[in-house]
Formats: structure tokens, C-alpha cells, sequence
């Protein structure tokens, strides 16, 4: 089964894309890719976006899934990264990597000498599921940019016209 991951520059609803993957997004592969490793380890911002342009290319080497690049655009049927596996972001105000999930309520810091992901029950989902399925960027979900306009005859889900 196939999960997306989504990496910007800044968090908040002006972050910056600058690259999704698709495929075998998980924790251990994305320690086990050197770019991606190198990512979620970066201390300033010209690391972080050089790792990512390189594991947008590595990861279609390594057989992995498929990278998509800013300049073809927003690569998803969904209108922002609150669907998307996992978030990935390099906030410049803190000088840190970043993690969270779709509809994530909160964002896990990624310590560079020790980069681990989150354990347990996931902590930084949504506490409750069907809310989030009926909108995955309602709050409490961490805020995000919209990617795509949605259209105003979008269906009413759950009762909940979004």
C-alpha cells in the first residue's frame, strides 16, 4: 500500500512545498536513504532543501515509489497535507526538522543526533477519526497551506458542507 509524504520549508499556512514522495514512505526507509536521512538531520535551511531535491530523485533509484518536484505541481487529488502520510518540514524560526502526521494535531521535533519518529499509539494524529475523515483539515489539526482550491459545489460529508 502506497503513503505520501510531503516536505516544506516553514510550517503554518504560508509553508512552502518543496517536494512530495509516494510509495514506501515509512520511518525505517526514511532513515535508511541517505537524502532523506540527511533531511530529517539538516541544522540550517540550504541542507534541508538540498536533501530533500536529492531524495525526490533517490527514491525512484531505490525503487522506493515515485518523487515529484515542486515545478510539475501539487501532485495529489487533495487539497492539502492533512490527507498525506506524513508532513516533513524545516521550520527556520526554531532551526529544527519537524514531523506530523495527516490531520496530525502536533508537530515532533526531530532531534539531528538521534532521529527517531514517534512510537506508541501516534501520538500526533487525530483524536478522533471520523471527524477527521469527514474534514482532515479541521482544527484541531496542525494548520497547512492549501494546495488546491476546492471547489464550491464540493459534497456535504457527514452532514458538514466543506
Amino acid at each position: 500500500m502506497s503513503s505520501y509524504t510531503d516536505f516544506y520549508f516553514g510550517r503554518g499556512e504560508h509553508a512552502e512545498w518543496i517536494g512530495s514522495l509516494r510509495g514506501e514512505c515509512y520511518p525505517d526507509n526514511f532513515l535508511a536513504v541517505p537524502p532523506v536521512l540527511l533531511a530529517l538531520t539538516a541544522t540550517d535551511e540550504d541542507t534541508f532543501r538540498a536533501a530533500v531535491a536529492d531524495a525526490l530523485v533517490v527514491w525512484e533509484d531505490e525503487r522506493l515509489g515515485q518523487g515529484y518536484q515542486p515545478e510539475l505541481g501539487w501532485p495529489w487529488l487533495w487539497f492539502s497535507s492533512h490527507n498525506s502520510s506524513w508532513i516533513i518540514t524545516f521550520d527556520p524560526e526554531d532551526v529544527a526538522v519537524f514531523v506530523t502526521v495527516g490531520g496530525g494535531v502536533r508537530w515532533h521535533r526531530i532531534d539531528p543526533h538521534d532521529p527517531r519518529f514517534p512510537e506508541g499509539d501516534d501520538p500526533l494524529g487525530p483524536p478522533d477519526i471520523d471527524t477527521w475523515l469527514r474534514d482532515p483539515a479541521a482544527p484541531p489539526s496542525v494548520p497547512m497551506p492549501l494546495m488546491r482550491e476546492k471547489p464550491a459545489d464540493m459534497p456535504t460529508l457527514g452532514g458538514d458542507a466543506r
